[in-house]
């Protein structure tokens, strides 16, 4: 077979196993559509925050605008976002009752990302019901804002609980350094030009003190002063000890002084920073509602739920391309059975529209009685050129066979339900359609058919014939019987060569069916019928299943035919059973393909019938 497709190749593949693909998309779009209702409706709600040290923060003792990193800041205050405390408080501020489930239910309800490129925090709540997101987000800011506040704050506070400490310490100490001068000076009240001496040594040491916090020893100004010390402490060193004495409370006592205004200034400096502290944390957009849900996206699910539907339609439909083992085109039959494809039966519907789905879809073997008159080509309602399918059928067979003279011909299968038995009946209706002579015989001596057709009795019948019981003229019916056996009359009488028609049916149902067929005296019968009629068609029970037509056809038959519906049975089958009538010297005339709608049949030959229903019409 041609391994190479086209691109009609594919579109036939799909077309033949439309419903199946139908179906597979049908389920899942509907699954999708299911599993997206089922889905819970989310709105989010999402606000912008920016961590930045105010202004006043590099005033604060003990603290440094310079120290912060907003880039390392950003992601450890992510962390602190989304960690428990924050839920915690969150959930309290919502009104939620304490405990790990509030919690855990806030926590799992908003998340933190980074703007990219930025020191912004993106902080974005999911809910149900969009004010409730919002307010979810609101609730995470606050309580993140008051815990930064906590934060700095403490740190503030513990910067001036320890300036108000020294500075209580350092007050002790100059009120005990005045008590002691005060005390000096009453029991010596001579005393006074060391006081003055110690007055500037204390400046000079203050002056050196404030310039080492700047500059090193070494530097010129602090060398000088470093100078002026050491010859005030000599001449100190001149004077009397009282004097001595009295010099070293005194500069003791200036520091002191000194030391506290500092502290003062410092403690005030720490309250007006505890009363001022704010969070670092600034709220750059507030979070709001948004009434557009983001979950579930129907759009998006649908639009998913077709790709993948259409998807697994069209792999589904493949593989079962692969795996269907049957032959499907007239090229393929013919390259394989090497025989040639006789006629192209199209695809005849039954007006009964239970029996069409059984047949086709849940593969019943054959239809109903009343289905399978529907059938049948007197029927009005079909258009001449199913007519022409059996002429050209016919012509096919007679010019394989080369001979004018009368025919007979066998028309089995491979395997059951292929359509073998419809093929014989209106093949010999469009065979008296064109004034042939024809005798359409019942050989199914199994499960015969015919006689329910037509309504008539099968006995006497073909069975009788051959066991001499009956003479064959007699046992032939003709149009008059069909209308009793209850074919519309109106139909038999507008089908023109009605009249042309005989029929024999089965006969009695014989326990040994294969020893009448094969002892009987087909030579003197065939002259009989073949002097009588142009046209003899058997209906033969299935190749494989039994050997009847194999032995009607060695006995009794110019050739055989053998029907095959497309995707029915097995290429094998189809090739067994044409070797087991070439094995038994019958002559395999070809192969008819039946049941083929025009769509499956190829831009080549699907015209045909479009064609025939267009002239017809003219």
């Amino acid at each position: 077979m041609n391994a190479e497709l086209t691109l009609y190749d594919y579109w036939r593949i799909v077309n033949r196993r439309k419903w199946i693909a139908l179906l597979i998309f049908s389920v899942t779009v509907f699954s999708t559509l299911f599993y997206t209702r089922m889905q819970p409706t989310v709105y989010k709600s999402q606000a912008l925050i920016n961590i930045k040290p105010p202004s006043s923060y590099a005033r604060i003792p003990g603290s440094s605008a310079d120290d912060f990193d907003p880039w390392s800041a950003v992601a450890t205050e992510m962390k602190v976002i989304t960690s428990s405390q924050i839920s915690e408080r969150a959930a309290a501020r919502l009104g939620m009752s304490p405990g790990p489930g509030s919690t855990a239910e806030i926590a799992g309800s908003y998340k933190v990302d980074r703007l990219q490129d930025s020191n912004l925090i993106s902080i974005t709540g999911y809910n149900a019901d969009p004010v409730r997101a919002a307010d979810i987000v609101s609730a995470v800011i606050d309580a993140y804002r008051d815990f930064d506040l906590e934060q700095k704050s403490r740190q503030a506070r513990k910067t001036l609980e320890d300036i108000t400490a020294r500075k209580d310490e350092v007050e002790n100490s100059l009120r005990s350094l005045e008590r002691q001068k005060q005390n000096f000076i009453e029991k010596n009240p001579k005393t006074g030009l060391g006081d003055a001496i110690a007055n500037q040594l204390a400046d000079l040491e203050i002056k050196k003190r404030d310039l080492l916090e700047k500059y090193t020893p070494n530097y010129p100004e602090v060398v000088s002063l470093q100078q002026r010390i050491d010859v005030m402490e000599s001449k100190l060193e001149e004077i009397p000890a009282q004097e001595v004495a009295l010099a070293r409370i005194s500069r003791e006592l200036r520091m002191q002084e000194d030391l506290y205004t500092t502290l003062n200034k410092q403690n005030e400096e720490a309250k007006l920073g505890v009363s001022s502290m704010v969070s670092f944390v600034s709220v750059v957009n507030r979070p709001m509602p948004e009434h557009s849900p983001i979950s579930p996206n129907r759009s998006l699910n649908m639009m998913v739920g077709a790709v993948l539907g259409l998807f697994i339609a069209v792999v589904v439909v493949f593989l079962l391309e692969n795996l269907d083992v049957s032959i499907s085109t007239i090229e393929d039959i013919e390259s394989f059975m090497k025989l040639p494809v006789l006629g192209i039966i199209p695809n005849i519907l039954s007006e009964k529209h239970l029996d069409n789905w059984l047949t086709n879809i849940f593969k019943k073997e054959r239809y109903t009685v009343d289905a399978f008159r529907s059938v049948l080509i007197v029927n009005k309602r079909y258009a001449s050129g199913v007519i022409e399918s059996y002429h050209t059928m016919r012509t096919n067979i007679m010019s394989n066979l080369k001979t004018k003279e009368s025919v007979a011909l066998v028309i089995s299968s491979a395997g059951a339900a292929e359509g073998k038995t419809l093929t014989a009946v209106n093949f010999a209706l469009a065979s008296a359609h064109s004034g042939l002579k024809t005798l359409l015989v019942d050989a199914d001596l199994r499960r015969p058919a015919i006689n329910e057709i037509f309504g008539t009795h099968k006995e006497p019948g073909l069975s009788d014939v051959l066991s001499g019981k009956a003479d064959w003229r007699e046992a032939v019916l003709e149009s008059a019987d069909f209308i009793m056996g209850g074919l519309d009359f109106d139909q038999l009488m507008r089908f023109s060569g009605i009249e042309n028609l005989k029929v024999l049916n089965c006969g009695t149902q014989p326990e040994n069916v294969v020893d009448i067929l094969d002892g009987a005296a087909w030579r003197d019968l065939m002259e009989e019928l073949k002097g009588e009629f142009d046209m003899i068609v058997f209906d033969a029970p299935p190749v494989l299943l039994f050997v009847d037509a194999v032995t009607i056809a060695k006995h009794a038959s110019d050739g055989v035919v053998l029907v095959y519906k497309a995707g029915k049975i097995a290429r094998g089958a189809l090739k067994r059973a044409g070797d087991q009538i070439t094995n038994a010297n019958a002559h395999m005339i070809g192969v008819v393909l039946n049941g083929v709608r025009a769509s499956e049949m190829g831009p080549q030959y699907g015209y045909y019938y479009k064609d025939y229903k267009n002239y017809a019409r003219r």
